[in-house]
């Protein structure tokens, strides 16, 4: 792998993290037993997690149509 593809794999990565600490954070939260939220609570948090997923969704098809396209 030459430098290029890791320096890309690295931004990757960092990019992936962020989003998907969101979806752990809020996942925990929505399944801890005994916790008790509200209705808004609730819906904001899968809000936030529907999201955060959309994002990393957004950042994988964005690198998969630059491979495609044979951009480095």
């Amino acid at each position: 792998m030459s430098d290029g593809h890791d320096a890309r794999l690295v931004t990757l990565v960092h990019d992936l993290r962020t989003p998907l600490t969101i979806v752990q954070g809020f996942a925990d939260l929505l399944s801890r037993p005994g916790t008790t939220l509200t209705e808004d609570q609730r819906e904001e948090y899968v809000t936030r997690i529907a999201t955060a997923a959309g994002e990393m969704k957004s950042i994988l098809d964005d690198e998969r149509t630059r491979r495609l396209s044979g951009a480095s």
